[in-house]
């Protein structure tokens, strides 16, 4: 993204400007255009998102849209930063709980807009909305006497775990949309692949599908959430809290 386009996402995201209310314009607005991308995504999921797509869904013209979003990259922008709205803010108290709180609200938002996770994110402009729940999760954390930058590790440790959690949820979601098979569906199509399933070969996987543990899985979020949570504990709650080697790369 050139540092134009940059500038532009950040006025449209940090500087909205009021909607007219008189002449052409006012027949349409920045957020119904936000709000009807949402639905198709939603639906379609992020790759059928176009800006004629957007208009059909509208019942108007692409021409029209772009008085209000400048393009899709832009549009994307205001998209994730509307879904981020529909969270809450971490509430103060127990910084455990707090974190807590902080990721279920991600994955609820995952799991309502899959689409999100199919977006590159790094270098994605961030809005208001976003960054004030990210303020208040840095908050609950903020009191523990840690490090400015450890703060930042540990609230990035658990988003990064619910953003992985959410990818192989969305790949879920994308591939039962592209082929009408659901997940279950589609492994259970599989047998010629459990007939290779020899102790001789895969000794521990052999005994794990006999025994039934691949058919009684554990909820990847709920499990995963308790670990790290007792990960971070053990490291925030150490009197000799261990040195982390600084990052080499961004």
């Amino acid at each position: 993204m050139k540092q134009s386009d940059r500038d532009r996402s950040v006025r449209l995201l940090w500087e909205p400007q009021p909607e007219p209310t008189r002449g052409p314009r006012a027949a349409l607005s920045q957020a119904r255009v936000v709000q009807a991308a949402i639905k198709v995504a939603d639906a379609e999921g992020v790759d059928a998102l176009t800006m004629r797509r957007v208009a059909e869904e509208l019942g108007s013209t692409a021409m029209s849209l772009y008085r209000h979003v400048p393009g899709k990259s832009e549009l994307l922008d205001l998209m994730v930063d509307a879904v981020w709205g529909e969270t809450e803010h971490t509430p103060e108290g127990p910084w455990r709980a707090g974190l807590e709180f902080f990721a279920r609200q991600m994955w609820s938002m995952y799991r309502a807009h899959p689409w999100m996770l199919q977006l590159t994110t790094s270098r994605r402009m961030p809005g208001p909305q976003a960054m004030t729940r990210q303020d208040a999760a840095y908050a609950v954390v903020a009191g523990l006497g840690l490090r400015p930058e450890e703060v930042v590790a540990v609230v990035t440790t658990v988003a990064q775990f619910v953003d992985g959690v959410g990818r192989t949820m969305a790949d879920r979601v994308q591939a039962e949309r592209e082929t009408g098979v659901s997940e279950e569906d589609w492994w259970n199509g599989t047998e010629s692949l459990w007939e290779h399933f020899t102790p001789e070969r895969l000794p521990m996987m052999t005994y794990l599908y006999g025994s039934g543990g691949f058919d009684r899985p554990l909820d990847e979020f709920e499990f995963g959430l308790a670990r790290v949570l007792d990960g971070l504990a053990a490291f925030v709650e150490a009197e000799d809290r261990p040195a982390v080697r600084r990052s080499t790369c961004l």
